[in-house]
């Protein structure tokens, strides 16, 4: 039976900035990431927007507002020193009737207290200036958002994870854990072939399935609060040529208690444009990531709010994403689930779960902090 110092348990945005992080330490070098999937990053962290978050839309004194700060300063600085992708291009959240100014100065004075910078408000007539092609009354700007090439990323963490010893088992899903004398006895599924390996600590970052790995180890999730539900998002693409047609990511005023944004205008680093997600509960664990074509009209009429220019014709349907989610439907906000289990009796064993947005933005600050969990 193999012994590891750590044993990380999904290869996702998050799992990866872990490993990395830990495998510079000079302790706990013998690090192992197991992953069901035959790749790094397959789900969660790759059917995404692949937006660097401002930070302005979560509660004062929440993991996701520090993390996502944190996370934001920290990848802008990665991606300068190690070549990674990335554009601020900016972010406007827009207003389009007068019942959603309040909401939006609510936005903004949140994003001061949550210490988001460059944030400001603009008029109808300042938006036509920035970006002749959208409609609003106001808007606020968020300066420090941007995009970010999530794969080129995930890329980094884990080449420099196994650089310094990390290791990394791809066809390998953990199906039981026990807790041993020393830590932790782990069954693995490894292509087929059951075996079991020993870790000291176990990190639990297994996205759309931290819960499932959490119950496994004999945590009670539903005493705990810690079932996940999906949350289904599709995108669809806008036609090349209308692309060009915006500088700025264009957000609208957010619903109360919707499951996301609203659906948005995205850029990405290819010159091309996106619209969504949108936000729908799934009655069932099913990794369903079909787009729905029938739901084009539907996107069609919220972007044509603050986007005349695009006709239904110019929509195409592209991808889809399932957050894991740790509120239900119309539920109140939940926040990251990043906590070590000694109390309950599971010392060494450390869950991350409902890791959604802005869990993409947040992974290298996430990292640290569970860094310093561990000390």
């Amino acid at each position: 039976m193999e012994n590891f110092d750590i044993v990380i348990i999904g290869a996702g945005v998050v799992g990866l900035a872990v490993a990395c992080e830990l495998s510079q330490s000079s302790v706990n070098k013998n690090i192992l990431v197991l992953e069901k999937a035959d790749s790094f990053g397959g789900e969660t962290s790759s059917r995404n927007s692949e937006v660097i978050h401002g930070g302005m839309y979560y509660p004062s004194g929440t993991l996701k507002v520090s993390l996502c700060v944190k996370g934001r300063r920290l990848l802008y600085e990665i991606c300068a020193k190690q070549n990674i992708p990335c554009r601020k291009t900016g972010k406007l959240i827009i207003a389009v009737e007068k019942e959603e100014l309040p909401v939006l100065d609510g936005i903004r004075r949140q994003g001061e207290l949550n210490g988001v910078e460059g944030l400001r408000m603009i008029t109808g007539g300042e938006l036509k200036k920035i970006e002749p092609n959208l409609n609003g009354i106001a808007a606020l700007f968020s300066e420090e958002t941007g995009i970010i090439d999530s794969h080129r990323l995930m890329e980094y963490f884990l080449q420099n994870a196994r650089g310094k010893g990390a290791m990394v088992a791809y066809g390998s899903e953990a199906t039981g854990i026990t807790k041993s004398e020393s830590g932790y006895k782990i069954s693995v599924n490894n292509n087929n072939e059951a075996l079991e390996i020993k870790s000291t600590i176990v990190i639990n970052s297994a996205g759309l399935d931290s819960d499932t790995v959490a119950g496994s180890a004999g945590i009670d999730l539903k005493k705990n609060k810690y079932e996940l539900h999906y949350c289904k998002g599709q995108y669809f693409r806008v036609t090349s040529g209308k692309a060009k047609l915006l500088n700025r990511l264009a957000y609208p005023v957010p619903k109360p208690k919707s499951a996301g944004l609203g659906v948005h205008a995205t850029l990405d680093l290819g010159g091309g444009l996106r619209f969504g997600p949108d936000d729908k509960y799934l009655n069932n664990r099913i990794k369903d990531y079909s787009v729905d074509e029938s739901k084009k009209r539907e996107f069609y009429s919220s972007a044509v709010k603050f986007m005349p220019f695009i006709k239904e014709e110019d929509l195409s349907p592209d991808s889809a994403g399932i957050r894991p989610k740790l509120q239900g439907e119309s539920g109140e906000f939940r926040d990251f689930v990043i906590q070590e289990e000694s109390d309950k009796g599971l010392p060494g064993f450390i869950n991350l779960i409902g890791i959604e947005s802005p869990g993409l933005t947040a992974s290298p600050a996430i990292a640290k902090y569970l860094k310093g969990l561990l000390r």
